[in-house]
């Protein structure tokens, strides 16, 4: 479930791959809904047991669970389509998919009982019964899916330890001995991957993501860019481009074309673009003193 949130890439640049679509669709979900199926056509709940043969029963909840899978992709993924922009939101995006996905439900196995069964729960306090029903059901068969996407995506995340208690204040010492307090690291660096190191280059925006690249290569913290930028007061470097931040240290030419445009290019091989609004900034920086022209416009 989730599956319709936006795709990571499916290979970062350090050649580990993400673990696509369909491989999480065939190994984790489709394993589940199938389990889910054989599970309720065994114990035959809600009176299928005395009323429907096995076969019967495993066509009657592959029905409906079936459904229920398929609805709750196409809901998502139009809700994410609208959330495109909100990569906080998806608890209140969950929660209302979930409500539709059980109100859609309801009326699918309202026809489903009338069809399969003769029942007619087509009335307003048949329908709040059998909607009690379903919401049980799509809570047992969801529940295991949806966490696991969740941890997949990393968005059940512990949460940060409270920060310790302050020592006690040590005795005054004279001025002349004091030495100067040591610079604070920025907050966003503790949101690196141990594996990458701490010495950050440029940060890169994809979709509501923000690429992280050091020398030992790059991964994606779920996070905005501007979020990112703020949490980067302190060290030495500049935005760049509405989807590029980089690092001062990491800049080792710039190119520029005949129209007035740079391109930087930064110890790692990547090439950043500048866009117009952030030009003069780099000039004010003077990155790097001595500024080549791109081998192609030479």
């Amino acid at each position: 479930m989730l599956s319709t949130m936006r795709e990571m890439q499916e290979q970062e640049r350090t050649g580990q791959p993400r673990t696509p679509y369909l491989r999480r669709l065939f190994r984790q979900r489709l394993p589940m809904v199938l389990g889910s199926v054989a599970v309720l056509a065994v114990i035959g709940p809600f009176g299928t047991f005395q009323e429907l043969t096995l076969p019967q029963r495993l066509a009657y909840w592959g029905g409906m669970i079936g459904f229920g899978f398929l609805a709750f992709e196409l809901i998502s993924q139009a809700a994410i389509r609208l959330l495109r922009e909100h990569a906080g939101a998806w608890r209140p995006m969950l929660a209302g998919v979930l409500l539709v996905v059980t109100i859609v439900q309801t009326v699918f196995v309202a026809l489903l009982e009338r069809a399969s069964r003769g029942h007619d729960f087509l009335s307003p306090l048949g329908l709040m019964e059998l909607y009690v029903y379903v919401t049980v059901i799509t809570a047992l068969v969801s529940v295991a899916p949806v966490l696991l996407e969740l941890k997949d995506r990393g968005l059940l995340a512990p949460p940060l330890a409270p920060p310790p208690a302050p020592a006690p204040e040590p005795a005054a010492v004279p001025a002349e001995a004091e030495a100067p307090p040591a610079p604070r690291e920025p907050a966003f660096l503790a949101r690196i991957p141990a594996k990458l190191g701490r010495d950050l280059l440029a940060l890169e925006m994809e979709d509501h993501y923000v690429r992280v690249h050091t020398p030992e290569g790059s991964d994606l913290i779920l996070m905005r860019m501007r979020d990112a930028v703020a949490e980067l007061t302190g060290l030495e470097g500049l935005q760049v481009h509405r989807s590029y931040w980089v690092a001062a240290a990491a800049v080792t030419g710039v190119e520029r074309k005949p129209d007035g445009k740079m391109t930087l290019r930064l110890s790692n091989g990547l090439r950043v673009p500048v866009s117009r609004s952030y030009a003069a900034d780099v000039r004010a920086a003077g990155w790097p003193l001595h500024p080549q022209r791109s081998e192609a416009n030479s």
